[in-house]
């Protein structure tokens, strides 16, 4: 069925095509003209260039939403509820920006609330093997990029949980002291942002926070995918 197939490469469509694929393929099509081929009747020709983001999306629709499903990541995400939810964690989070156990060993047994963050021992091992002028420069910060992703909820998660963030938490707000070597911003985006999302990723699949932070690392592209 020529209705079935992608109209530039032939192949099969997926059953249900999301609303992004299928908004891709409307705005493709007003750029292409009919090339009807042995294989698709209903075939499509354009520069690469028109067409080159149904081809990424078709892909990703095709082979790595099917396993998001059956790993039980969402399909779709209200984010009108993310503030609210985010704001409900505000106690936890606070403990993580006011503890003042800034040197406790990467090695240590976990102690107060930063040493039990993940993410927080994370930059402090960074810091003790490349410095903190490395950690914290452009270089540290691209390099730590993919790690303070906010997993499945992908990019409009992000600014999301950002601007809450940023809301509950003033950079202004902060005592400088307590957050070396990080700046309030760097503190917010490296610790708090994926703090906020394991615990948001937990809730969604009613689990504990160690199995949330793989579900955070490995959902990543998917989310960047998903929800750009």
């Amino acid at each position: 069925d020529p209705s079935t197939v992608c109209p530039y490469c032939d192949e099969e469509l997926p059953s249900y095509p999301t609303p992004i694929l299928q908004n891709l393929l409307v705005i493709a099509r007003k750029k292409s003209c009919a090339d009807p081929r042995p294989r698709n009747a209903h075939g499509l020709k354009a520069p690469l260039a028109t067409y080159i983001s149904v081809c990424q999306r078709h892909r990703f629709e095709s082979h790595q939403l099917p396993i998001a499903i059956e790993r039980g990541w969402p399909k779709t995400i209200d984010f009108t509820k993310v503030p609210a939810r985010v704001k409900a964690m505000k106690k936890e989070l606070e403990a993580i920006i006011l503890d003042s156990d800034n040197n406790a060993d990467a090695d240590d047994q976990p102690r107060g609330p930063r040493s039990r963050s993940v993410f927080w021992m994370e930059m402090v091992k960074e810091v003790k093997k490349q410095g903190s002028r490395t950690v914290v420069g452009v270089k540290g910060q691209f390099a730590s990029f993919e790690k303070t992703q906010p997993g499945y909820y992908g990019e409009q998660g992000s600014v999301i949980i950002h601007q809450t963030l940023f809301d509950l938490f003033p950079p202004s707000s902060f005592d400088v002291s307590l957050i070396i070597p990080l700046a309030p911003a760097e503190f917010i985006q490296r610790i708090l942002v994926p703090e906020a999302a394991v615990r948001l990723i937990a809730q969604d699949l009613c689990a504990d926070i160690e199995d949330a932070i793989i579900t955070l690392r490995e959902s990543a592209q998917y989310g960047v995918a998903m929800f750009p």
